[in-house]
């Protein structure tokens, strides 16, 4: 079941459809946003009309009648302007000065101590003018929290305060207004998400069959070379598949991270691919190397580096494995004869398959050693040759790994190799399951 679940996440359309879920979901929170600020922004200027149609009439005259003192003219004038201010809905009104002295206080009704603790504290800074809070008293009607910077005809500056009572109609109606456009926008959205949708899929279709036609195309690459050395060298294409195989096993008992498969397999599958620059003489010959002939098929690693740089999708991760697979943790490889780890990770992990397999394998100088035999050497060569804590990991796999594969047809070891190699390339699931093979 979690096999079935975990491949089933992994299907390009389980993969587009979430990446369209989220575009979806980003979009809807930009979209609510935007509602959600022009909302505020028509409340803010309703609210900021219903303000001056409250308090400018009686500010003016306010302003007009008397300078602010003596105190007996501002309540004298508030006496016269009562009335006024309960038509408004002014439940509660200060006037306090710059030295934050209360010239004035009106009451209407008492207030929940939330809507009075903000009356207490809201403030001006140096840059405003105005400032006001909306908070509800109870299910049916808000309290606007206000404050404005007034100035009398002397020139002398004083605070405003006010709360003003919201009454359920102005409520309801700054409601009704922000559900008729949330909805209205909602179903806009909904309509172009609907309309584009089929076009988004085409085109992520398209683009997905074009990636494969890419990939196909890459791994066709990928084989052509590896096997064209591997004929000449081994007189089989099956030594590819299997060392790629070992060194993805390893890596993976290793628990290397994923984001690196990539470069190891396309690596191991090419690490000989120079040798197409070393002459039959030389490559084939059954005895041992002369020092000049040793020396010339090193160089099949410049060769190898050589031939890859100009392909794109191999020369940035493929060269590491090129490069340094034949170099030694004590530093007796070549080509730089770097050691330890100085030598890059994905190497130092081919390096063992790499050995492993030919010392199991004919060759033109040489029969092929049992799997204990093999084994034995690369383990008393851990430290000296090989990284010691790999040759522990792939010393639990390798009876295991000879089993599975090494008796295996070139069509089943292919095969092997497409089902190990499927999981670090996006797509695979589709080459293998076409009828032209890679």
């Amino acid at each position: 079941m979690k096999q079935t679940i975990k491949k089933f996440t992994k299907h390009p359309l389980f993969k587009f459809f979430g990446r369209i879920t989220s575009i979806l979901f980003i979009l809807l929170i930009i979209g609510f946003l935007t509602i959600y600020n022009y909302i505020e922004k028509q409340n803010g200027e309703y609210i900021t009309q219903l303000i001056a149609q409250t308090q400018t009439t009686f500010e003016n005259e306010l302003i007009q009648y008397t300078s602010l003192y003596p105190q007996k003219n501002i309540q004298f004038f508030f006496d016269q302007h009562y009335q006024q201010l309960s038509d408004n809905n002014i439940i509660k009104l200060e006037i306090i000065d710059l030295s934050n002295k209360r010239i004035f206080q009106y009451d209407k009704t008492p207030l929940p101590p939330h809507i009075t603790s903000v009356f207490k504290t809201i403030s001006l800074s140096s840059s405003e003018t105005s400032k006001y809070i909306m908070l509800p008293i109870n299910d049916e009607t808000f309290a606007l929290v206000y404050t404005k910077k007034i100035q009398s005809y002397d020139n002398k500056v004083y605070s405003l305060k006010m709360i003003i009572a919201l009454p359920s109609n102005t409520i309801n109606m700054m409601q009704d207004t922000m559900k008729k456009i949330f909805i209205s926008v909602s179903i806009i959205l909904a309509l172009v998400v609907i309309s584009i949708f089929p076009i988004v899929y085409y085109q992520y279709s398209a683009l997905e069959e074009d990636k494969y036609k890419l990939l196909r195309s890459n791994f066709q690459t990928l084989a052509a070379l590896g096997n064209a050395i591997a004929l000449r060298d081994s007189d089989t294409a099956e030594h590819n598949y299997r060392v790629t195989y070992f060194a993805i096993r390893l890596a993976e008992v290793l628990r290397m991270p994923v984001n690196n498969f990539p470069a190891l397999i396309k690596g191991a599958f090419l690490h000989d691919v120079g040798k197409i620059g070393i002459s039959d003489s030389i490559l084939l010959k059954p005895g041992k190397l002369s020092t000049d002939e040793y020396l010339s098929i090193q160089k099949h690693v410049e060769y190898g580096l050589e031939m890859i740089r100009s392909v794109e999708w191999l020369q940035d991760d493929t060269a590491s494995v090129i490069a340094y697979h034949h170099e030694r943790i004590d530093g007796s490889g070549y080509p730089k004869g770097i050691k330890g780890e100085d030598i890059p990770y994905c190497a130092r992990i081919f390096a063992i398959a790499d050995v492993f397999d030919a010392l199991i394998s004919k060759r033109p100088y040489k029969n092929p050693l049992s799997v204990d035999e093999s084994l034995l050497f690369i383990q008393d060569n851990a430290n000296i040759l090989f990284d010691s804590a790999m040759v522990d990991a792939f010393t639990s796999i390798a009876s295991s790994l000879y089993t599975e594969c090494y008796n295996l047809e070139t069509d089943a070891l292919e095969k092997l190799f497409i089902d190990a190699v499927k999981p670090y390339f996006d797509n695979l699931d589709l080459i293998s399951h076409r009828k032209d093979k890679i």
